[in-house]
């Protein structure tokens, strides 16, 4: 009797479905995670998106304010008093562009790089030497009570078009940040910041 060890190799057929279900599994997979990060994609994006028809309540408003666009989607904002079209305003605005009016007002006060990384910090250096955030405090303290009560309805309005989107702007997902809430002053730091465009 032959003792030598004998290895069985599965027949052609065999491989072949063996292969054909493993290249199945294996597609099938790649399909469903396809699929599963188009719909978490397409939530995060669309719940970032600004409310362009319909109503909202917005605290704080002493009466209704209409919000009418264009053909072009640019806004046109009327309301009976000043106070409550800085709110809504400040709504549009956030919902619109809450991003880029952050780093608007994170440039003027040398703040870029809680945002953005390391890259930012000679720009934030340079920045400081200003002390915008402080003069801007300055400017919101000293100014008349009409300006400031302007000042606190724009700000609110923002708050709350930040917090009535779905998600946070897309750009936070992808830096992974958390928005921070905006403040009477950064409305000063960010006309500062045009001192750096110009």
């Amino acid at each position: 009797m032959n003792n030598a060890s004998h290895v069985i190799l599965p027949g052609p057929s065999r491989f072949w479905r063996r292969l054909r279900l493993t290249l199945w599994i294996a597609a099938s997979t790649v399909v469903i995670a396809t699929v599963a990060t188009g719909f978490w994609i397409h939530h995060e994006l669309s719940g970032s998106l600004p409310q362009l028809d319909g109503t909202r309540v917005l605290p704080g408003l002493s009466s209704a304010v209409r919000v009418q666009r264009d053909a072009l989607g640019i806004p046109t904002i009327r309301g009976n008093t000043r106070t409550d079209v800085a709110r809504a305003t400040g709504f549009v605005h956030a919902q619109e562009r809450f991003f880029q009016m952050d780093t608007s007002r994170r440039q003027a006060a040398g703040e870029l790089s809680e945002l953005l990384g390391r890259q930012t910090v000679a720009a934030d250096k340079a920045a400081r030497l200003h002390r915008f955030r402080a003069r801007a405090a300055l400017v919101v303290a000293s100014a008349s009570t009409e300006q400031r009560a302007l000042l606190m309805a724009y700000t609110d309005g923002v708050n709350a078009g930040l917090q009535a989107l779905a998600t946070p702007p897309f750009e936070y997902l992808l830096l992974r940040a958390t928005p921070v809430p905006w403040r009477p002053e950064d409305s000063i730091l960010v006309l500062a910041s045009m001192f750096f465009s110009l």
